[in-house]
């Protein structure tokens, strides 16, 4: 059931759900502003692990100032929910523009890819790896401005390479780096990869590589080289 009210926000509209949780379009009447706010899913919040890969994910973003990258407002709890509030963008993500328009003409995917590549050095330069970057995560507002979102996977450098060399595999299969396939330590060129996926599907209007299950997309990211578009 969607709540009305979380903390002092009230809430519009749900605007997606995931493994994680559930983000919602709300209204904050003391600055008269409408925001998103993702919510940690009711099943995740008794578990420490995820409460504390949440509050990771909002300290991230937090802590990176950027036209191109999502603002994060505040961070709080409200009858036992964890939730952040962030900027909300209106607009829709470069996944949705793909389904919409089959590919995107190359100067627009190129100015789009471009933006995104300054967010993410930005985010780099202050040590952080965001480890899922995919056109669902590339947000689009109503001037052409582009906006990274969902920094759930983002960990500082050195963490990033500590957890992966865990064995643990982070990220969404058809975007993975051959490195994370492997379950390898991983560094910035990670997400310049999946940057580099992403370019490709604006262009073609699909990934690179096809496969009927995620274990033999794998295998074709590590052993095959990328088709021509």
């Amino acid at each position: 059931m969607t709540p009305s009210k979380i903390g002092h926000y009230t809430i519009v509209s749900e605007l997606g759900r995931g493994g994680m949780g559930v983000v919602y379009k709300a209204h904050e009447e003391s600055l008269n502003r409408f925001v998103a706010i993702k919510v940690l899913g009711e099943h995740l919040c008794t578990d420490p692990t995820f409460v504390a890969r949440f509050v990771r994910e909002a300290q991230a973003a937090a802590a990176l100032s950027h036209p191109n990258i999502i603002q994060i407002f505040f961070i709080g709890e409200d009858e036992g929910r964890h939730f952040f509030v962030m900027e909300y963008v209106s607009g829709k993500s470069l996944l949705a523009m793909v389904r919409e328009e089959g590919r995107i003409d190359n100067p627009r995917a190129a100015q789009f890819m471009l933006q995104a590549a300054n967010g993410l050095a930005v985010a780099h330069d202050k040590g952080f790896l965001h480890r899922d970057i995919k056109p669902a995560n590339l947000m689009v507002d109503e001037r052409g401005l582009l906006k990274i979102a969902d920094f759930g996977l983002a960990l500082p450098q050195d963490a990033a390479t500590r957890l992966t060399a865990t064995g643990m595999l982070m990220g969404t299969p058809g975007y993975l780096s051959p490195e994370q396939c492997r379950g390898e330590a991983v560094d910035r060129r990670t997400d310049i990869y999946s940057l580099g996926v992403t370019f490709f599907e604006l262009l073609s209007g699909h990934t690179p590589f096809h496969a009927d299950s995620p274990l033999a997309l794998l295998r074709k990211i590590l052993e095959e080289e990328p088709p021509d578009i």
